[in-house]
């Protein structure tokens, strides 16, 4: 009997545990087309408030680190209580990046083989 559970659902269960230290798992991590231009460049920032849809992406409500006024915040707005957040730099934390090309993130139950073959003889004539 198929499972009624959505795809994008499946995937995050499942891909949650793999490595929790990369945050929760979007099924579409692409920014909203309807976001802002210079917003859609950068994609999500720290202090969007927002939640993840039914169809696996994060709707953005508003940043709290950024002024009311901004255009991300349109046409929501912030709740009437909005207090802009100022972070210092040393709130933040960068790591550097350490992933590597080719780098599978799988669960147990996938396994990753690595396949090579080579051809050699003489061209038809």
């Amino acid at each position: 009997m198929p499972s009624s559970e959505l795809p994008q659902a499946v995937y995050a269960r499942l891909m949650i545990n793999v490595d929790k230290s990369r945050g929760y798992p979007l099924w579409h991590p692409e920014p909203d087309n309807r976001l802002p231009e210079d917003y859609k460049r950068t994609g999500l920032n720290i202090g969007d408030v927002g939640i993840v849809t039914e169809d696996g992406s994060f709707d953005v409500f508003f940043n709290i680190c950024l002024p009311e006024d901004h255009p991300i915040h349109n046409p929501r707005g912030v709740p009437s209580n909005f207090r802009q957040v100022i972070l210092n730099p040393r709130d933040i934390r960068e790591y550097r990046f350490t992933d590597t090309k080719g780098l599978v993130l799988a669960t147990h139950s996938v396994s990753q083989r690595t396949v090579s073959s080579s051809l050699s003889g003489n061209p038809a004539v």
